[in-house]
């Protein structure tokens, strides 16, 4: 993909509220690589642009833990339960329903937390990205969705009291597998004294001590724009995908 393919776009370019910071041949790819910055926010931007009509983007951002109370990963669940623009219960069992995407996901990874999507058809790619980029960037982040999301108590049939929680539960099921336990295990010891040496997942022992203000603070410093590194790959033109960013 040449240069003018790529709308003549060079190192220095403002459009959009973006500076163009870097534009190289990727042979190996055979793709443009385009790297741009928010000038207000900061925000970062690469672009992978080829011809390959299934576009994807994806939202990434830096969420080392401080703990194993599983607070990135109850927030990679909990932001896509409802945002500014987006007021519903659960947007995203409605883009898994009715997109024509060909990925839609979220990841909770050790060290940073990732929000892609991809699909063939551009308008639906369009609102996958609005629909995302208002979730991690504006979520309601409402305390029901923390005690849904993270832990709550419940009554039990016989009047006893269980801790109940998505991400509780899920993380009780990882903890009953040996395999699981000694490779977090092996890497946390291994890893003591950094971020790796917590559970980003989180430990069912230590989730019910995560409060809801600590989930809230979570967000409010990690989840910025700069703080978010923003990677996208396909066909379409570099300066509409940053006019929605910009506009969005």
């Amino acid at each position: 993909m040449s240069q003018a393919e790529n709308g003549g776009l060079r190192a220095g370019d403002r459009l959009h509220g973006f500076e163009i910071t870097d534009v190289r041949e990727l042979e190996e790819f055979k793709a443009v690589g385009i790297s741009a910055r928010h000038t207000v926010t900061g925000l970062e931007v690469f672009h992978l642009l080829t011809d390959d009509e299934e576009n994807l983007f994806a939202y990434a951002f830096m969420t080392p833990p401080e703990d194993s109370t599983g607070v990135a990963h109850i927030l990679e669940h909990s932001v896509l339960c409802g945002s500014k623009n987006y007021p519903i219960k659960d947007p995203f069992l409605v883009l898994a329903k009715q997109s024509v995407k060909t990925f839609l996901n979220a990841m909770t990874f050790p060290d940073k937390t990732v929000y892609p999507a991809s699909s063939m058809v551009e308008a639906d790619y369009f609102n996958l990205m609005s629909v995302y980029g208002d979730a991690v960037f504006f979520p309601l982040l409402e305390e029901w969705v923390f005690r849904q999301e993270g832990h709550r108590f419940e009554f039990a049939p016989d009047g006893g009291v269980s801790v109940q929680g998505v991400v509780f539960n899920e993380m009780k099921g990882n903890y009953s597998s040996f395999d699981s336990i000694a490779g977090d295990w092996t890497l946390r010891s291994l890893l003591e004294g950094t971020v790796y040496g917590h559970d980003s997942g989180g430990d069912p022992a230590e989730i019910p001590s995560l409060t809801y203000e600590r989930f809230r603070a979570f967000h409010e410093r990690y989840y910025h724009p700069v703080n978010c590194r923003v990677f996208l790959s396909g066909n379409i033109p570099t300066g509409r995908q940053l006019a929605l960013l910009q506009d969005r």
